[in-house]
């Protein structure tokens, strides 16, 4: 494998893109930033060190994995996100921090918890638009 093979595009983690087809999110769109961009990292750090140290000596709980997860989610990966829809009458919903708080901290929207983190995997590993095809382009 070609080193170039393996490199990705850091600036895209930082700032984000649009991430579809998401696994048992049909219509959803979300924009991420990628996982372990620099302010996940420094807020994951941030809340782990929260957490007493003999809470967390022998790992942390799965109850406070959660509450990272989500965030870390909310705070540092998910952007924006379309395709959501009102429960009554399917009109279309704005994404805003509150609903995000609703959709990547409540245990019941797991689902979409997992959206998240898949679109900014997904987002984590992009890699660079081949520069010969720019170049001929």
């Amino acid at each position: 494998m070609k080193l170039s093979a393996m490199k990705i595009d850091p600036a895209l983690s930082e700032q984000g893109d649009w991430v579809e087809n998401i696994p048992d999110l049909p219509g959803i769109r979300i924009k991420a930033r990628g996982t372990n961009n620099s302010d996940y990292r420094a807020l994951e750090a941030k809340l782990v060190r929260e957490i007493p140290r003999a809470e967390r000596i022998e790992g942390v709980s799965p109850k406070e994995q959660d509450r990272i997860a989500g965030q870390l989610l909310l705070q540092t990966v998910v952007l924006d996100v379309e395709g959501l829809e009102d429960d009554d009458d399917n009109k279309p919903l704005a994404y805003t921090r509150e609903l995000g708080a609703k959709l990547l901290l409540d245990p019941e929207f797991r689902m979409f918890q997992a959206g998240a983190a898949y679109a900014g995997s997904i987002v984590a590993q992009r890699r660079k638009a081949d520069e010969k095809l720019d170049t001929k382009n």
